[in-house]
């Protein structure tokens, strides 16, 4: 199932509503690659009434041929927005509006000083409202994703045996991952056995696992530009209560939040049926990040699931639910699905039980 990227460009020119003498630069790469297909490491897109222009380097001229068939590209040496003022004076255009959040500073005020004739203004959300969106080759490509990530996990737990490091056990998520079909893994693997769990982005380090243990692993990997995200906690042995009440506590969490989720819903609102279900519980306090994250060409984009967050949730997006309790010096708990929202719910993506899983 291949995108089509004249579309997608054909239906940013539309809702930007550009006049003839207008630009748009899109520099802030993932959304390159969305509206042209580039996957290099160097480029920037113009975006004007007269159609899509790609500029990048020498490194990418055979690759923009197999990624970009049919868009007109630049291939210039150095840096690409160097060669954007001549395209401005050739299309005559008067205005251009750039990524403002993604852009240095230094580079816009170069820009101002050689191009007094031309107005820089930053852009709106227009670009990222469409692709918050994801089509039916987007959706497929993270449940690739989500697929593998998947079935890694059920490999490693299989594996687990005293001895083992938090090291060890990255490692070998990473290496299955590759080895089924991944480009990479879609962020730095989390794997915390008890206490160093009770740090929600907990490096691997050289711990060992010993009977009695919680493990927490969170990971993904990344199809084609598209990522996963799951995250899993399992006992190694005898649990204790705490840890049995505190993993019914954010498992009960993760289904409220799930059964609730729906496109309208504001990321604040959807975020606060976790934490008000954990409080429920007696674990409010022991939650100390959002709920969760949309997921596509990026691991964290829009939208945020998040107390901060008062705008409604639309249709068609993907994001992650993953509520936590960390209990400083024991252990940490998450659970994490993710889930494509709808006017009628969610569908979720996830395959695998989260219920508690006892090596």
């Amino acid at each position: 199932m291949s995108i089509d990227y004249s579309d997608r460009s054909a239906r940013l020119l539309g809702i930007l509503e550009i006049g003839e003498q207008e630009g748009f630069v899109i520099s802030h790469l993932p959304d390159v690659r969305w509206l042209t297909g580039f996957s290099g490491s160097s480029g920037l897109v113009l975006l004007s009434r007269s159609g899509t222009i790609l500029i990048t380097d020498g490194r990418y001229s055979e690759q923009v041929k197999t990624e970009c068939p049919g868009l007109e590209v630049l291939i210039r040496p150095g840096a690409p927005g160097n060669y954007l003022g001549p395209l401005l004076e050739h299309k005559r255009l008067r205005t251009l509006r750039i990524q403002a959040p993604e852009m240095s500073w230094a580079q816009v005020k170069t820009w101002q000083e050689e191009w007094s004739d031309i107005a820089i203004v930053p852009a709106g959300e227009e670009l990222e409202s469409l692709r918050v969106v994801k089509s039916e080759p987007e959706l497929a490509l993270i449940q690739r994703a989500l697929e593998i990530t998947e079935q890694v996990f059920e490999e490693v737990i299989s594996s687990l045996e005293e001895g083992i490091s938090e090291n060890d056990v990255a490692a070998e998520i990473d290496y299955l991952q590759r080895k089924k079909g991944a480009s990479g893994s879609a962020f730095d693997t989390i794997v915390a056995f008890s206490e160093n769990a009770a740090l929600p982005h907990a490096r691997p380090g050289p711990r060992q696992l010993k009977r009695g243990d919680s493990i927490l692993m969170d990971f993904g990997c990344v199809v084609q530009g598209y990522h996963s995200d799951m995250t899993r906690t399992v006992s190694f042995g005898q649990a204790n209560k705490q840890f049995l009440d505190a993993y019914e506590a954010v498992h009960s969490a993760l289904r409220h939040a799930q059964d609730g989720a729906i496109a309208g819903i504001t990321g604040a609102s959807l975020d606060g049926l976790a934490r008000d279900r954990l409080t429920s519980h007696g674990f409010g306090n022991a939650f100390n990040h959002s709920l969760g994250h949309g997921v596509g060409l990026e691991i964290h984009e829009s939208p945020s699931v998040s107390i901060r967050n008062q705008h409604s949730l639309v249709a068609g997006s993907i994001i992650t639910l993953e509520p936590g309790v960390y209990i400083p010096g024991q252990f940490g708990i998450r659970i994490e699905n993710m889930v494509q929202l709808s006017d009628h719910g969610c569908l979720p993506l996830n395959t695998l039980s989260t219920d508690l899983i006892r090596l």
